[in-house]
């Protein structure tokens, strides 16, 4: 029998997007787990996939006996070590001596032979024409530069030698000189670790697919150190688990870009995939989202660890549209679909603790611009969009958190009954609707995605943890084309229905299903 408040109760009790169960709704019928016909707790495999292995193509390098034959200006002092060389100019800092040069070579020649010889990545550039990889010295009066010996900082650079451009590592005496054993610097392991990550870029640089994603390079970069870390160690217990603090805006701030550099700028705009926009406009930690290896991360975990490879071998292109090439328009705007929800749960396999860990960290911080020639209004870090109601009882998302392409909005829906229906009016192409929830033990709960219309999961056996359900909207347009892309944000509406009983308070981790 349906329950009639007096005008008083109903006054008292207005809920901010509220509809009232309909009387003699038809059951939803669910098999044995809870799950109704449109529900699944976990996704599908993927078919095709892309995958490729080096060694189909590379050959096993033998370890070089030459350096690079650079004849440039001032050159003034190499060693060599292994796969490894060093070159110093006349102006090198006085910090860097044999003492530090040397345990860099070390390292070098002991991580890149994991990376090589274990883990299946060809040597870079040098080493394939039968050269030691090189490191050369930042503001020691080299031709690679014009710095002073005092500078400092880190980067993968060219050198030019006889009109061939050669990948190498140039960094300034700072990095080299934390690996002498009488430094004292308190960043020690940072600045030791940077070295290595220069390094892999050179062998990114020497591959097929190396233009077109700048992006990539730092994440997949950022992946590929931390994969050869936690394959060496043999841990088996993943709960330590956390990724690099520059991954904070794939998860925190889900409606930034994939294929993005710079992140969410201050004009309101993102990053494009090879730095486009960025001239001082960057914002706090999201400034740095292209150093996130999260993106890599799910691609590994899902499509298999030689995804990656695949990448560098074969897209000459931007990352997602050369994906698309083989694993084909449904697929990838599925792959996206299930990259947000999954991070909308935390339901990334093992990484479950580090997207979790990444959450914590970061909810509630406040986000600023970086330059006061650019400002920018300061958000308060949430993954969770805002959202008001408007006469019709639509939710109408906040705009300038909007999703960019292959973005996505979050919005968390307090619930109740036995089942929650939301209605989509996308308003875009290439715009989707999920619903997901964890329950209380854990278990990642999903329906079917829709672009239009009404999207119903049931919580019937199921129930949802803290009684919140997430409305994950997202924009499905993988393919950048255009220059003005970075600047739209893709607007939607959403319409509670049954079982719906109020927006949930977006500044509270609803993400820790244990609360």
């Amino acid at each position: 029998m349906r329950i009639r408040l007096t005008i008083l109760l109903a006054t008292l009790l207005s809920f901010f997007a509220c509809t009232e169960p309909e009387p003699d709704l038809p059951l939803i019928e669910t098999d044995e787990n809870g799950l109704a016909e449109n529900m699944f707790t976990e996704w599908p495999a993927y078919d095709p996939v892309i995958s490729y292995k080096f060694s189909d193509d590379y050959p096993d390098y033998e370890m070089p006996t030459r350096n690079l034959p650079y004849t440039g200006r001032n050159l003034d002092w190499t060693m060599h070590d292994g796969w490894w060389s060093f070159f110093a100019g006349t102006n090198a800092n006085p910090l860097v001596t044999e003492e530090a040069v040397q345990p860099m070579l070390e390292r070098l020649n002991t991580d890149f032979a994991y990376i090589r010889d274990v883990m299946g990545w060809p040597p870079d550039m040098a080493v394939q024409n039968g050269y030691r990889s090189a490191v050369f010295l930042y503001g020691s009066g080299l031709s690679t530069d014009d710095a002073s010996n005092t500078e400092t900082g880190g980067w993968q650079s060219w050198v030019s030698i006889n009109n061939t451009d050669w990948p190498v590592i140039l960094i300034s005496y700072y990095p080299i000189y934390c690996f002498d054993p009488d430094c004292n610097y308190q960043d020690i392991e940072f600045q030791t670790d940077a070295v290595v990550h220069e390094g892999i870029h050179t062998m990114f640089s020497s591959m097929p697919g190396r233009n077109n994603k700048a992006w990539f390079h730092e994440g997949s970069n950022c992946w590929l150190q931390a994969t050869m870390e936690l394959d060496r160690s043999g841990l088996t217990d993943y709960s330590g688990l956390k990724f690099g603090w520059l991954a904070a805006g794939s998860i925190i701030a889900p409606f930034i870009p994939i294929e993005c550099y710079g992140g969410w700028l201050a004009d309101g705009s993102f990053g494009g995939p090879n730095y486009e926009g960025l001239n001082d406009n960057t914002r706090r930690i999201l400034g740095g989202v292209q150093y996130s290896e999260v993106f890599p991360t799910f691609l590994a975990e899902y499509l298999g660890y030689y995804s990656i490879p695949w990448i560098w071998q074969n897209c000459r292109g931007m990352v997602l549209s050369g994906m698309g090439t083989v694993m084909g328009e449904e697929q990838m705007r599925r792959l996206i679909q299930e990259y947000r929800a999954r991070l909308c749960l935390a339901d990334l396999g093992r990484y479950e603790a580090a997207v979790m860990r990444m959450y914590n960290d970061n909810m509630g911080v406040r986000i600023y611009s970086e330059f006061s020639t650019a400002p920018a209004e300061d958000w308060t870090a949430t993954p969770y969009a805002a959202t008001i109601r408007d006469d019709d009882g639509w939710l109408i998302p906040e705009e300038r958190t909007l999703p960019g392409w292959t973005g996505a909005n979050i919005v968390p829906l307090k619930v109740e009954g036995e089942s929650v229906t939301v209605t989509f009016d996308a308003m875009n192409n290439n715009m989707s609707l999920q619903l997901c929830y964890r329950t209380a033990d854990g278990k990642a709960v999903y329906c079917d995605p829709v672009t239009g219309g009404d999207c119903t999961i049931v919580t019937r056996e199921l129930r949802p943890a803290n009684d919140v359900v997430f409305a994950v909207i997202t924009n499905l347009d993988y393919t950048y084309s255009v220059i003005n892309q970075r600047s739209l944000h893709y607007s939607y509406r959403l319409k509670p229905g049954n079982g719906v009983k109020a927006t949930a308070d977006i500044h509270t981790d609803w993400f820790d299903w244990t609360r």
